[in-house]
């Protein structure tokens, strides 16, 4: 009688185990589809916070900011942060936060790859608050050739260059040394939320 009653109490502490372990498990999924819904949804750029509060609103951007990138000026008269232009982490750097996914990673991994950030915290033509507008820049590295290149030097040489008498005429554009790619959305998306967060919006 008391082996029945001690397996009928195992099987039921069996079942209740369980049950918490599946309430478990589908409590956790079902927080991280909340979070996974709640990222997928685009925070608007400028992001308004109703607030007169110019001094908290302004420190707050600047941590954020502080957390991506160096900043190289901020100017509250003109309510306009700089950053310096930064090189893009690779997949061996995950503590940089200028690489918004596992594809800009992959990107910056291969090719030389930099971004800056202009934010601007002006005051909402609706009367609701701040706006701050954040933009993030991409940029590609434009090199004469492939650095650290020895295949096809003895062809294609160009440490010594041939002398050729040429007239100049009108300006020459100096080579800027990086192209271009744009915004990076995916980065301004991460800065926004993180400065939602902050901000308890």
């Amino acid at each position: 009688m008391i082996d029945g009653e001690q397996d009928s109490r195992r099987r039921w502490m069996t079942r209740l185990s369980r049950i918490f372990v599946i309430g478990g498990a589908s409590a956790s999924s079902g927080c991280s589809l909340a979070r996974q819904l709640r990222n997928d949804i685009p925070v608007s750029n400028p992001l308004v916070v109703p607030s007169i509060d110019f001094e908290t609103i302004w420190n707050t951007t600047i941590a954020v900011v502080d957390e991506y990138f160096d900043i190289a000026s901020e100017n509250r008269q003109q309510r306009r942060i700089v950053t310096q232009p930064k090189v893009a982490g690779t997949l061996l750097e995950p503590w940089n936060m200028d690489s918004g996914n596992f594809y800009e990673r992959v990107e910056s991994s291969l090719q030389t790859i930099r971004r800056f950030a202009i934010v601007t915290v002006e005051p909402d033509p609706t009367g609701m608050g701040q706006a701050v507008r954040i933009e993030v820049f991409k940029e590609l590295e434009d090199l004469v050739r492939p650095e650290r290149a020895p295949a096809g030097r003895a062809i294609f040489s160009n440490e010594i260059p041939v002398n050729r008498a040429r007239e100049v005429v009108g300006p020459v554009d100096v080579p800027q040394g990086w192209i271009p790619r744009g915004r990076d959305l995916v980065v301004e998306q991460s800065m926004l939320r993180r400065l939602q967060k902050r901000l308890l919006l």
